[in-house]
């Protein structure tokens, strides 16, 4: 069977046509060189040179042999390459869920930082609530998650902050407080509140309900949605009004505004994190979470 250490004997005597001067570029003596080309030629039982005196040029069978020679040197370099690259979480796949509120800002600005650093990654992408991500972490369908702490089984999972930001007010644009620049929480106590659900977002669920209490009334709650878009539908259509993340305000939707919260409830925030199973051993998905750490906080 032929081996490399043969391959490269033949291409460094094809390619300076003498067996001394080829012997001197492999740092090794002559005879050595040349038994190692007559081993390969009875291996393949055919002539790869011509001889002479002073010099060899390569048969018709030699000049084949040389191309095929190139393809399998610069398949093996592409090989290690690919391997170091990939033991250096540089090339693969990468399986990430995502809430519905990523979409706005976490998602397409993480990934993108990501692509830039990693081109040769493949980024598959899955939207869970936070609820079935932390199903699809513990199962391995998805290597990690972008979700909002926090999570139940929270010794499972290790999470790593990328933003934070504020929950501001979303409202029909006949409300009576339409025209504020900002609300008071409390003075929404008589309105109907559509919340996330409790079964796939208890995190949102608990943080509009505890936001509430802390203003010193119960939210009615008139209406659930899981996706953020729908909220807005049916704020739009008078139903209610709805706390979701800052990042919404990029979500144009007629007949709603959007308003901060006044700083006696600035304490009403919300976090996004990467959530991945505890003590992984993807080098891949370390190297996106490294990537993605130093992300600025929302404003």
């Amino acid at each position: 069977m032929t081996d490399i250490r043969q391959i490269k004997h033949f291409i460094a005597v094809a390619e300076e046509k003498h067996f001394r001067i080829a012997a001197e570029r492999l740092h090794m003596t002559q005879p050595p060189l040349s038994h190692s080309i007559k081993k390969l030629e009875q291996t393949l039982n055919v002539t790869l040179f011509t001889r002479a005196n002073r010099s060899v040029t390569l048969t018709p069978a030699g000049e084949v042999f040389l191309k095929g020679a190139y393809e399998i040197l610069e398949k093996l370099n592409q090989v290690t390459e690919d391997t170091r690259r990939a033991s250096q979480g540089l090339t693969g796949r990468l399986t990430l869920g995502f809430v519905g509120s990523a979409i706005y800002e976490a998602l397409p600005d993480t990934v993108r930082q990501f692509r830039q650093t990693f081109p040769n990654v493949e980024v598959e992408l899955e939207e869970l609530s936070t609820v079935d991500q932390l199903d699809a972490i513990s199962k391995g369908s998805i290597d990690a998650g972008l979700l909002r702490p926090p999570v139940a089984g929270r010794g499972l999972f290790d999470l790593t902050t990328i933003r934070q930001e504020k929950l501001i007010v979303v409202m029909p644009q006949s409300h009576p407080q339409a025209d504020k620049q900002a609300i008071r929480l409390n003075s929404l106590s008589e309105d109907g509140f559509i919340l996330f659900p409790l079964q796939t977002s208890p995190n949102l669920h608990a943080l509009v309900l505890h936001a509430c209490h802390q203003a010193g009334f119960t939210p009615r709650i008139s209406q659930t949605a899981s996706q953020i878009q729908t909220q807005i539908s049916l704020v739009s259509a008078g139903l209610g009004i709805a706390l979701v993340p800052q990042c919404v305000r990029q979500a144009v939707h007629s007949g709603v505004v959007y308003k901060d919260l006044e700083s006696a409830d600035k304490e009403i925030e919300t976090h996004m994190a990467i959530a991945c199973k505890q003590g992984h051993k993807n080098s891949l998905l370390t190297a996106f979470i490294e990537c993605c750490r130093p992300f600025p906080t929302a404003t």
